[in-house]
């Protein structure tokens, strides 16, 4: 269906285009003023108030009476026209004509021009002879004649054709033209040649050996590349190829740096060479001696010459340095140039053909010219050692012999826990030395230009170049007023840009160059040194106050870090020393993160755990390793995103540049021939392909951002607002997203007599739940240890610092938290509240403690009771992992159905654990020391259930619901139990109401996957899935899975298949949250919202993510928002979907300008005429540019519907749209010129190019076409965007666009005033409804302003005033049927129906 439209498409314009000629009263076909409407020959036309030209006279005396000059009493007359006191010797007669032979009198006078008169029958091939003879008789002389060098008495002043002598070719500018462009070959050519052969003489000495190959793995993207380099040691001749890089060493020559110079002095002599040959344009030609073909043939030979030269220097600026130097070995190397391939990332592929087709054309060209590659020129450095490295992206690359390849360099300072807790002693000076050499500084430069190099940087792009290449022939052929402001408005718009990116790259350097100074433990012993010191290895004092200088594992003390600007945590996070006999793996964002800081934190505690050792931490990574570094160069180094409008927009300007030959083959045709041809079809293909066009299609992204701004969302990735737009999948955490920020505790369910529990296991009793016990004071003493110790919450400022549901339930236990331990051996102090008389307050002492680790789902402590003198190790986690680590006797019988219960009231239940030691029995406390978790957490006893409410946000219903109406589907993706996922989502209307939900999770004794019924699980414990939901249309059914199910369903390929009919994804990790993610990408646009912490990998990995985070840049995802609620969610679809249609909208208001300026062009070249100066510039500065800024104001739609905008220029819809309206155009323009054609008065005043030079454009406004083709034009080009701006679904009511409407209404009333009002001094700046001063005032306009004398017969275009109110009311019918077939064919019922019958294949979905 498409490839149809595409050839409609063709086919309709190509019969538009020519539809001009099916017209039967034409210039190409009839002659001019040959018959009048009713069929009578013309009479031959009266000229009227022709100006006569002056008279030259030898005695101002002769001169007649009625243009005779006199001047005031004491002055005298001039031969230049001026009245003197005196008349100097050396003045110049203005008699005198240039390229004409000089006055052989100096005392030749001129006349005053004054005198106009009417030629009656006028012919414009006898127009010298006849005007001459009028003029004669008017001014009652005879015998007058033409100008030459020696007048006898009275001669006219009308100069001849210049004339300069033969042009033989050899003139001055020719030898100059010759010489500068025989220079330019001479030396590229030269340079080339001498460049080959010298890297060839190189290449020769070096014998080629095979490939060798080296795998490495890059920590931050854990892919492994394979690395591969061409050469024998560092002496090979370079081209490696490295993790999709090659590297090429170059050299500087003496001979390239001369060229280079002269190079840099030829591209100024081009401006130099152009500005030269429109100088001369605007002095009669005078280097070609007046022969202006030769000089305009000349400007358009340069002209190319011109854009080529700064199209090559434009598109290959990044290989242009090392194009004057010799690539060369390594060793002799001073630079290195980086070349990697980076695909950009497509989101929403067309595989239409012409798609396929146009991408592989594009991707032919590209690898035929190395475009396809990236390039970046580094200086090739040596380290003290001479260490060959070069810095590429802020990243030091290190020459390694070993493997002859150039990559960062990192140090393995071990693999477990236990070994990097063994570093504590740090490095020497001399280790420290090697490693920074081998790193560099901790510190990440960012470059900033100066102001002249960030300008320079923003004019070095192709598009820049064809406009200003464009505005050269605005300069040059008479049209420099419009060149002058449409200069000033690429000027403005570049300079706003610069300024942009300049304030966000300064903001970006603040972030990234960071220093300070630090104690650093070098050699043993306590330095004071800078943060860029640092290496990885190195052992530094963590200090309270301080922003983290590294990625470092804290060694010693407990640490509180502010980490929101990295992970989005919303509170700060108590980090601990990692564990010398811990042998599990390091994973800084696995179990290893409670022990990890991170570069650009915030330290805001760092707490000694004992008295004389610092709190410490040892160095990980440093500089562009770290997550910090991450973040920067994501922001600085950005793959580029390519929206599906990006790849089409490509096919648009091939139709274009296709009209624009169009119009080149009806100017050479009906227009002009020769070079004036080519000025008119190049001046047609520049308005065809609007230089606003790219700005355009991205602006609606910026005033969303802006918009988002306001709403505190912030975005550093304005490319994803239009990924937003097509959100059709949104997934969100649970925990603190969905639900409140903290949970409300509810109490605990202990096992019957819990303060026996230990006598109770070993006498075998069989253990009970007790009841639910809601107040805290009521709960068993044993178990309210557990709830106040077991938790890894801290105090700083008197706020509580730890995961918040730790914190509401130590807060809960009414508990009280030293802040310093009674001995430096214990972790922390505890004692409880006296609340009533007889209550024990001893305190308690945690001797040990193991943190929270998601891959456990567990955290344990050990906690010494000073009133029973016991030791309590109490394990607490999820209650599917308490089960799992829990003595099997020890579980109550009904424990499964407990559990679940709670869980499907919304509860957040935890499980708790039990195991008394004693230390006699284990060595003492330094035995128990020595004890691994996996010691202290085996043979524990199950104790009871911790209870937490969990409770939505007050919101969190309504903007469900308003996503879902959005057709957008939502889904949960979350840590917590499944039976509390499924509760929620209930509760806030993701879950469909009334539909029956399945609960999936592994059977491990049958391997495989256990299908629940979550309200009758009794019922339906074995559910077959697949005949549930083959059966949905008459039962809804919703699916819900365990993280276990889910990595099972994964293993075996099963979870592509139930995918979009689970919404709860439950007790899920960090890794499979992002496989997740990855699978929901897999079948749309994806989105995904979380608070931070775990939800990290899946807010990078999603197409669209939002962190809920209190930073304004956060590494997490491309958004972030303080807001924390699911409206933020809501507003960010919102405000994509009105910037992807604002950004469709401006494209078809500047695709509609080129089309009204193609028909506008056509018709110009059939009839010979033009458009005012003022007109131009009036249509290209101040409708084009700031209607196209005022239709990205309109506001995003409030609700949202449940449709997508259109991202496709070629789709139905947009193309509908466009040539429906190009369509409705011509035909009221058709209409408007066969309404001319019916007026008698028109009739036998039509313009006759043949009485003008058409080359001179501005000479051919004054007539009644060129009024009637401007006025309907103008009324078209404004309505035009009013056409667009209906809001449809994506976008808030037509007149809720202010800015709009106001231009709107303004400008159509501005038009109107010019069409209906008579002669004024503001339309006839226009040249509309004005004529020459003289031949108004004969017909009865006698106040009018001076205007320069129309060049037409009729010596006026005003119309009469019937036909002038005719018009008016055909515009503006051209405007109302062009907003109804927006409104009710594009967008209104014609569409719906169309939509309902030739539906568009889409994701279906259950919202």
């Amino acid at each position: 269906m498409i490839s149809n439209q595409k050839n409609y498409f063709w086919f309709a314009s190509f019969f538009i285009a020519f539809l001009p000629l099916l017209v039967n009263a034409t210039p190409a076909f009839n002659t001019v003023n040959s018959h009048q409407a009713n069929g009578q020959v013309c009479a031959l036309p009266t000229y009227n108030a022709y100006p006569c030209p002056a008279l030259c006279v030898r005695d101002i005396q002769q001169c007649p009476e009625t243009v005779r000059p006199s001047c005031p009493a004491g002055q005298t007359y001039c031969v230049d026209g001026e009245c003197r006191d005196s008349c100097p010797t050396d003045l110049s007669s203005k008699c005198s004509c240039p390229g004409a032979p000089a006055l052989e009198f100096n005392d030749i006078y001129p006349c005053n021009d004054n005198a106009f008169v009417n030629v009656e029958n006028f012919d414009a091939s006898k127009k010298l002879v006849q005007t001459g003879e009028v003029c004669s008789n008017y001014l009652g002389i005879g015998n007058v004649s033409d100008w030459n060098p020696s007048p006898e008495s009275i001669m006219w002043s009308q100069c001849p054709t210049p004339y300069y002598g033969e042009l033989n070719f050899y003139e001055p500018v020719f030898i100059a033209l010759w010489a500068f462009y025989g220079s330019c070959v001479f030396f590229l050519g030269t340079w080339t040649l001498y460049k080959f052969l010298k890297e060839k003489v190189i290449k020769a000495r070096y014998r080629p050996v095979e490939l060798k190959h080296d795998d490495y793995v890059d920590e931050k993207k854990e892919t492994s590349s394979k690395l591969s380099s061409a050469g024998d040691s560092s002496d090979s001749i370079n081209s490696d190829n490295q993790d999709g890089m090659v590297i090429k060493a170059y050299k500087r020559d003496y001979y390239g740096s001369l060229v280079y110079i002269f190079y840099l002095l030829q591209t100024l002599g081009m401006v130099a060479y152009m500005i030269l040959m429109t100088y001369d344009y605007y002095q009669d030609y005078y280097f070609f001696r007046g022969f202006a073909l030769v000089q305009g043939s000349t400007f358009i030979g340069m002209w190319y010459v011109f854009f080529i030269w700064f199209g090559v220097l434009t598109i290959f600026k990044d290989r242009l340095f090392n194009f004057f130097r010799i690539q060369c070995t390594y060793d002799q190397g001073q630079y290195v140039q980086i070349e990697r391939n980076e695909p950009d990332i497509i989101f929403q592929e067309d595989n239409d053909k012409l798609m396929a087709f146009v991408r592989e054309l594009e991707k032919r060209v590209k690898h035929m010219f190395l475009l396809d590659i990236v390039v970046n020129t580094s200086p090739l450095q040596t380290t003290g050692k001479g260490t060959k490295y070069f810095i590429y992206q802020c990243t030091r690359f290190v020459y390694h012999p070993e493997t002859q390849l150039f990559k960062p360099h990192s140090f393995e300072l071990g693999q477990t826990n236990s070994e990097l807790a063994q570093l504590h002693a740090g490095l020497t000076t001399v280790e420290a030395n090697e490693r920074e050499e081998l790193i560099g500084p901790n510190f990440i430069q960012v470059y900033v230009p100066s102001i002249p190099m960030a300008i320079l940087r923003e004019f070095a792009t192709f598009f820049y170049i064809y406009q200003f290449t464009a505005l050269w022939l605005f300069y040059y052929f008479a049209y420099w007023q419009v060149g002058i402001a449409d200069t000033a408005v690429i000027l403005v718009s570049a300079a706003v840009k610069v300024y942009v990116r300049l304030k966000s790259e300064i903001r970006i350097k603040k972030m990234a160059e960071f220093t300070d100074n630090i104690q650093i433990l070098r050699d043993g012993q306590w330095m004071e040194a800078s943060t860029s010191a640092l290496v990885p290895g190195d052992v530094f004092e963590v200090m309270e106050g301080k922003t983290a200088p590294c990625d470092a594992v804290v060694l010693t003390g407990n640490i509180v870090a502010d980490e929101s600007s990295l992970t989005g945590e919303p509170l700060p996070i108590r980090k601990f020393p990692i564990r010398k006999n811990d042998p599990m793996a390091y994973d800084s964002m696995g179990a290893g993160k409670i022990s990890t800081i991170f570069a650009g934190t915030i330290i805001s505690q760092a707490q000694r755990t004992e008295h004389d050792t610092p709190v410490t931490a040892l160095v990980m990574n440093t500089g562009t390793a770290t997550d910090k570094g991450e973040l920067v160069k994501k922001i600085l180094f950005p793959t580029r995103v390519s929206f599906i409008f990006d790849e089409q927009i490509k096919i648009v300007i091939l139709i274009l540049l296709c009209c624009g030959l169009v119009c080149l083959g009806l100017a050479i045709w009906l227009y002009a021939s020769g070079t004036s041809a080519w000025f008119y079809a190049m001046f047609a293909i520049c308005q065809l392909v609007s230089p606003l066009l790219p700005a355009a299609l991205v602006v609606g992204q910026s005033v969303a951002a802006g918009r988002l701004r306001k709403q505190n969302i912030f975005c550093v990735d304005l490319p994803r607002i239009l990924m937003a737009g097509k959100v059709q999948i949104f997934c969100f955490d649970k925990t603190g997203t969905l639900t409140k920020e903290g949970l409300e505790f509810y109490g605990a369910k202990p096992i019957t007599a819990i303060d026996q529990i230990v006598e109770q296991r070993t006498n075998g009793t069989e253990p009970q739940f007790d009841n639910h016990i809601e107040a805290i004071e009521n709960i068993p003493r044993l178990m309210q240890i557990a709830i106040a110790t077991c938790h890894a919450v801290t105090i700083l400022n008197g706020q509580f610092i730890g995961n918040p549901v730790d914190i509401e339930m130590f807060r809960s236990s009414k508990w009280k938290l030293s802040d310093v331990p009674d001995d430096e051996s214990y972790v922390d102090t505890l004692t409880p509240p006296m609340e009533l008389p007889g209550q024990v307050n001893t305190p308690v002492h945690v001797l040990k403690r193991f943190e929270f680790v998601h891959a456990r789902m567990s955290m344990s402590v050990a906690v010494l009771d000073t009133h029973t003198n016991k030791v309590h190790i109490f394990v607490k986690g999820a209650y599917e992992k308490i089960k799992d680590l829990c003595t099997p006797h020890s579980l109550p019988a009904d424990y499964d159905s407990a559990t679940a219960g709670l869980a499907r009231q919304g509860c957040y239940v935890l499980a708790l654990a039990h195991r008394e030691l004693h230390l006699d029995q284990i060595g003492g406390i330094e035995g128990f020391n020595n004890w691994t978790r996996d010691q202290m957490e085996e043979e524990i006893n199950f104790a009871g259930l911790i209870i937490f409410k969990n409770q939505l946000k007050e919101d969190t219903t309504e903007n469900i619901l308003e996503l879902k109406r959005g057709a957008t589907r939502t889904v949960m993706i979350t840590g917590d139990t499944a039976l509390t996922g499924v509760y929620v989502g209930r509760q806030c209307g993701m879950v469909q109401e009334g539909a029956r939900v399945l609960l999936g999770d592994v059977d491990k004794t049958m391997n495989r996957i256990i299908w629940t019924d979550v309200d009758e699980p009794d019922t339906f414990p074995d559910v077959n899935v697949d005949e549930v939901l083959m059966n949905q249309a008459h039962t809804p059914c919703e699916l819900a899975v365990t993280g276990k199910a889910f990595d099972w369903l994964v293993e075996n390929d099963l979870m592509r298949k139930y995918l979009l009919d689970t919404r709860v994804f439950a007790r899920m990790t960090p890794n499979g949250k992002v496989k997740c993610i990855q699978l929901h990408m897999e079948r749309g646009i994806t989105a995904m919202t979380g608070d931070g912490g775990n939800d990290c990998g899946a807010l990078r990995a999603a197409h669209v993510g939002i962190a809920m985070s209190d930073a304004e840049a956060s590494i997490v995802s491309p958004f972030s928002t303080s807001n924390r609620s699911v409206r933020s969610c809501v507003e960010l679809i919102r405000q994509g979907r009105g910037a992807l249609a604002t950004s469709i909208t401006g494209y078809k208001y500047l695709i509609m300008y080129g089309q009204v300026m193609m028909m506008l062009k056509i018709f110009t070249f059939y009839f010979s005429v033009t458009v005012s100066q003022n007109v131009w510039i009036f249509i290209d500065v101040f409708i084009t540019v700031l209607l196209t800024w005022a239709v990205s104001q309109s506001q995003a739609a409030t609700r949202l519907e449940p449709i997508r905008p259109t991202a496709r220029l070629l789709g139905p819809q947009t193309l509908a749209s466009g040539m429906g309206l190009v369509l409705i155009n011509w035909l009221f323009l058709i209409g408007a010129f066969s309404f001319l054609y019916q007026q008698e008065w028109f009739r036998c005043n039509e313009f006759d190019s043949a009485a003008v030079d058409i080359s001179k454009w501005w000479l051919l406004a004054d007539n009644y076409e060129a009024e009637v083709l401007a006025l309907v034009c103008l009324f078209q080009f404004i309505n035009n965007a009013a056409v667009f701006n209906y809001g449809y679904k994506f976008r808030q009511a037509f007149w809720k666009n202010y800015v709009l409407v106001f231009l709107w209404a303004l400008y159509l009333a501005v038009v109107s005033h010019w069409l209906l009002a008579d002669p004024n001094k503001f339309g006839c700046m226009m040249r509309f409804q004005c004529g020459t001063k003289e031949v108004l005032a004969q017909m009865g306009y006698p106040n009018t302003p001076d205007v320069e004398a129309y060049n037409t017969p009729l010596g006026h275009n005003v119309t009469p005033v019937d036909f002038r109110w005719k018009l008016w009311a055909l515009c503006i019918a051209n405007c109302l049927v062009a907003l109804a077939y927006e409104k009710l064919v594009v967008l209104g019922p014609v569409h719906a129906y169309l939509a309902r019958k030739y539906p568009v294949k889409r994701l279906h979905i259950k919202n």
